[in-house]
């Protein structure tokens, strides 16, 4: 045998060996397949469904239940609406805490006023009768007045004439502001010259003279502005108590002022 066979001769051997065991050991089991998967807890209703595959996750979302309300997207935040431009110097605007005024107006809503008021009839100056009042308001609905009147030329240049008196006007709604009703009392008298001529005599005269004094009752209404600046009017009957026939027993009486208040 030659060298080349000596060598080889134990791998031979080897590979037989090997083959002779592999033919003869029993062929081993196949594999057990794998155990199914646990099935998923069934979802709640209304929940989302997640579903694993080898992909993408996807959610689903189940339909709604009968009966039950329709979802709805949440409402954005809201966004507070611009103001108005601001134009004017909110110092140059009248107002009451920030609620706006017509100007001269803002007295009408104050409890509180100028307690003096000083006031005169602008056409009895034109028509001969000069005269003065003054107010004071002692509570927020009550007042007391006294004026004083001259009558010179009245309506005439034949009339003359004296009268004073004294109210206390009542306010409805507050002293110098609204409607009123005043109780009061007058005392006034007027001279009247006659002069007339006749048969045997030239620039004859006669004189007449008549007083009247009582009580009396007005109504009227009274404005205030915020200037101080006001304007009453007021009208009623009197009643004389003069013992004089000549002049009625129940008279008209009443007065138109301006004045100013503080």
């Amino acid at each position: 045998m030659t060298k080349l066979g000596a060598a080889l001769l134990p791998l031979l051997l080897a590979s037989t060996a090997t083959t002779a065991l592999a033919q003869s050991a029993p062929a081993a089991e196949p594999a057990p397949p794998p155990a199914p998967a646990a099935p998923a807890a069934p979802a709640a209703a209304g929940q989302p469904v997640v579903v694993v595959s080898p992909g993408p996750v996807v959610v689903t979302q189940p339909a709604a239940p009968a009966g039950a309300p329709a979802a709805t997207a949440p409402a954005a935040p809201s966004t507070a609406p611009a103001g108005p431009p601001q134009n004017a110097d909110w110092n140059d605007l009248n107002h009451i805490n920030g609620q706006l005024v017509k100007v001269g107006e803002t007295n009408d809503y104050k409890k509180s006023y100028k307690r003096t008021s000083i006031s005169t009839n602008p056409i009895g100056w034109i028509i001969g009768s000069y005269g003065v009042s003054v107010s004071y308001g002692v509570t927020n609905n009550i007042a007391i007045r006294g004026d004083v009147g001259y009558l010179s030329n009245y309506l005439d240049e034949n009339t003359t004439g004296f009268s004073v008196g004294v109210g206390a006007p009542i306010y409805l709604r507050r002293t110098y502001q609204g409607p009123f009703i005043e109780p009061g009392f007058a005392i006034m008298t007027v001279s009247r010259d006659n002069d007339f001529d006749y048969a045997g005599c030239d620039d004859c005269s006669s004189s007449s003279s008549v007083t009247v004094a009582g009580p009396q009752m007005l109504a009227g209404w009274h404005w205030t502005w915020d200037s101080g600046f006001n304007l009453s009017a007021a009208f009623g009957l009197g009643r004389n108590w003069s013992s004089d026939d000549s002049y009625s027993k129940i008279f008209p009486n009443g007065y138109f002022r301006v004045g100013y208040a503080f």
